[in-house]
């Protein structure tokens, strides 16, 4: 007998918690902290779209013990921002019809990943304007 799959749904998404490592919440917490961003979803987009640049996908989690985000608190209330955020990672999985656990967890991993180079970048830039020019220098020379 198959499982029957229910399509993500934007309600859905944005009312979910989503979480990444104990580890990579940590960071993000110290990232926020000394760049001076008043609010934690800024520096886990700066993850997300660092993770999302890279062609392969990531390494899952087993711990997501990190604090929860809704989602649309992560991605945006606005509903154009939603659905952009979840065509994103849809579109670099490569699966179609992902579940919402599924697509929970495809960012706790994009959020791993994306926070360890952007923690490496963090510590030598003084502002987040400096983190920025220097991820799309980055990104630019791939």
């Amino acid at each position: 007998m198959s499982q029957i799959r229910s399509p993500l749904q934007i309600g859905d998404i944005a009312r979910a918690d989503f979480r990444t490592s104990f580890a990579a919440d940590s960071e993000n917490s110290r990232i926020q902290k000394t760049l001076g961003l008043p609010y934690r979803y800024q520096p886990a987009r700066l993850a997300l779209s660092l993770s999302l640049a890279e062609p392969k996908s990531p390494t899952p989690i087993s711990d997501n013990s990190g604090r929860p985000i809704r989602g649309d608190t992560l991605f945006g209330q606005d509903e154009a921002d939603l659905t952009l955020w979840i065509a994103l990672v849809v579109e670099h999985s490569g699966v179609a019809g992902l579940t919402r656990r599924e697509f929970q967890d495809l960012v706790a991993a994009h959020w791993a990943r994306g926070m360890e180079k952007l923690s490496k970048t963090e510590k030598s830039v003084l502002s987040i304007e400096d983190a920025f020019a220097q991820l799309m220098s980055g990104a630019l020379s791939h």
